[in-house]
């Protein structure tokens, strides 16, 4: 499966045609009571499930990574304009996960060749929203993973299935917000929310890879980069809703590691389409 930050959303909803049947409604997420889950238990319950398993339907094999994960700082160095975040489970680890695109052919160590510096930078800011992932998304989320050397990629379980979920935060010159379709569509269900004092976001329910199975998606242009949260459906649809992805958007601690990927980035910066050819 193509975990790569742009792909073709706007197409598809262009190509939406209106004769199959609905999908459910959002539903609002109900109010969080002051929950805090104890990240280290629900890494007990995934560290059970991770080994050497498939993921969904393109036989991708998932291998634990190589040496421990690194530590978590309590926040990220400052930058000009930019507050440190607070961090949410500073003594939590989650350590990254190997994913074998053809099974039993592992991928080369560090395909972008980064700096040892970098990738350190890197697989910190995975921990940091890992760790804010374990608390704020719900608790039939029982374990996360970040991949390996795919900073914005986390494999997370549910329901005894594991599903890809996109974290990304990419620098770009398209600051417009996203829109729902101007047109019905069954397979798609589409709202817009407001958060952080008048920023907007595009919250997406869609059928993907199969007939019948819905990804989530939270799209939105933050600073001077785009956003994106989203599961993708793994033979069944993904476990976590628009709504409950978009509780973490809400979050001042996730927009905080937001405004610091948008200032120092952790992944290259997404170039416009290409028009007419």
């Amino acid at each position: 499966m193509d975990t790569d930050e742009t792909f073709p959303l706007r197409d598809a909803l262009d190509r939406a045609v209106g004769e199959l049947p609905p999908l459910p409604d959002l539903v609002p997420l109900a109010v969080r009571e002051g929950r805090r889950r104890r990240a280290r238990a629900r890494f007990a319950t995934v560290t059970a499930a991770f080994g050497v398993v498939t993921a969904g339907a393109l036989g991708l094999a998932l291998l634990p990574g190589n040496g421990p994960a690194p530590a978590v700082p309590a926040a990220p160095p400052s930058s000009p304009g930019v507050s440190a975040s607070p961090s949410a489970k500073p003594d939590a680890s989650y350590p990254p996960v190997v994913v074998e695109e053809t099974p039993g052919v592992t991928p080369p160590d560090n395909p972008d060749g980064l700096s040892a510096a970098e990738r350190e930078r890197q697989a910190v800011h995975q921990q940091r929203v890992a760790a804010l992932l374990d608390e704020l998304l719900p608790a039939k989320v029982t374990g996360i993973r970040p991949v390996k050397d795919k900073v914005h990629a986390y494999r997370i379980t549910a329901g005894g299935k594991s599903f890809w979920m996109t974290v990304s935060v990419r620098r770009s010159a398209d600051r417009a917000p996203d829109e729902c379709p101007d047109r019905p569509d069954p397979r798609i269900v589409c709202e817009t929310a407001v958060f952080d004092g008048d920023h907007e976001a595009q919250l997406l329910s869609m059928w993907a890879n199969e007939p019948g199975t819905s990804a989530a998606y939270v799209r939105f242009p933050y600073g001077g980069s785009r956003v994106r949260l989203s599961v993708e459906p793994e033979g069944v649809s993904s476990p976590v809703t628009p709504r409950e992805l978009f509780a973490v958007v809400e979050d001042p601690r996730f927009l905080a590691l937001v405004k610091d990927a948008d200032a120092r980035p952790v992944e290259e910066e997404l170039l416009p389409p290409v028009v007419g050819g």
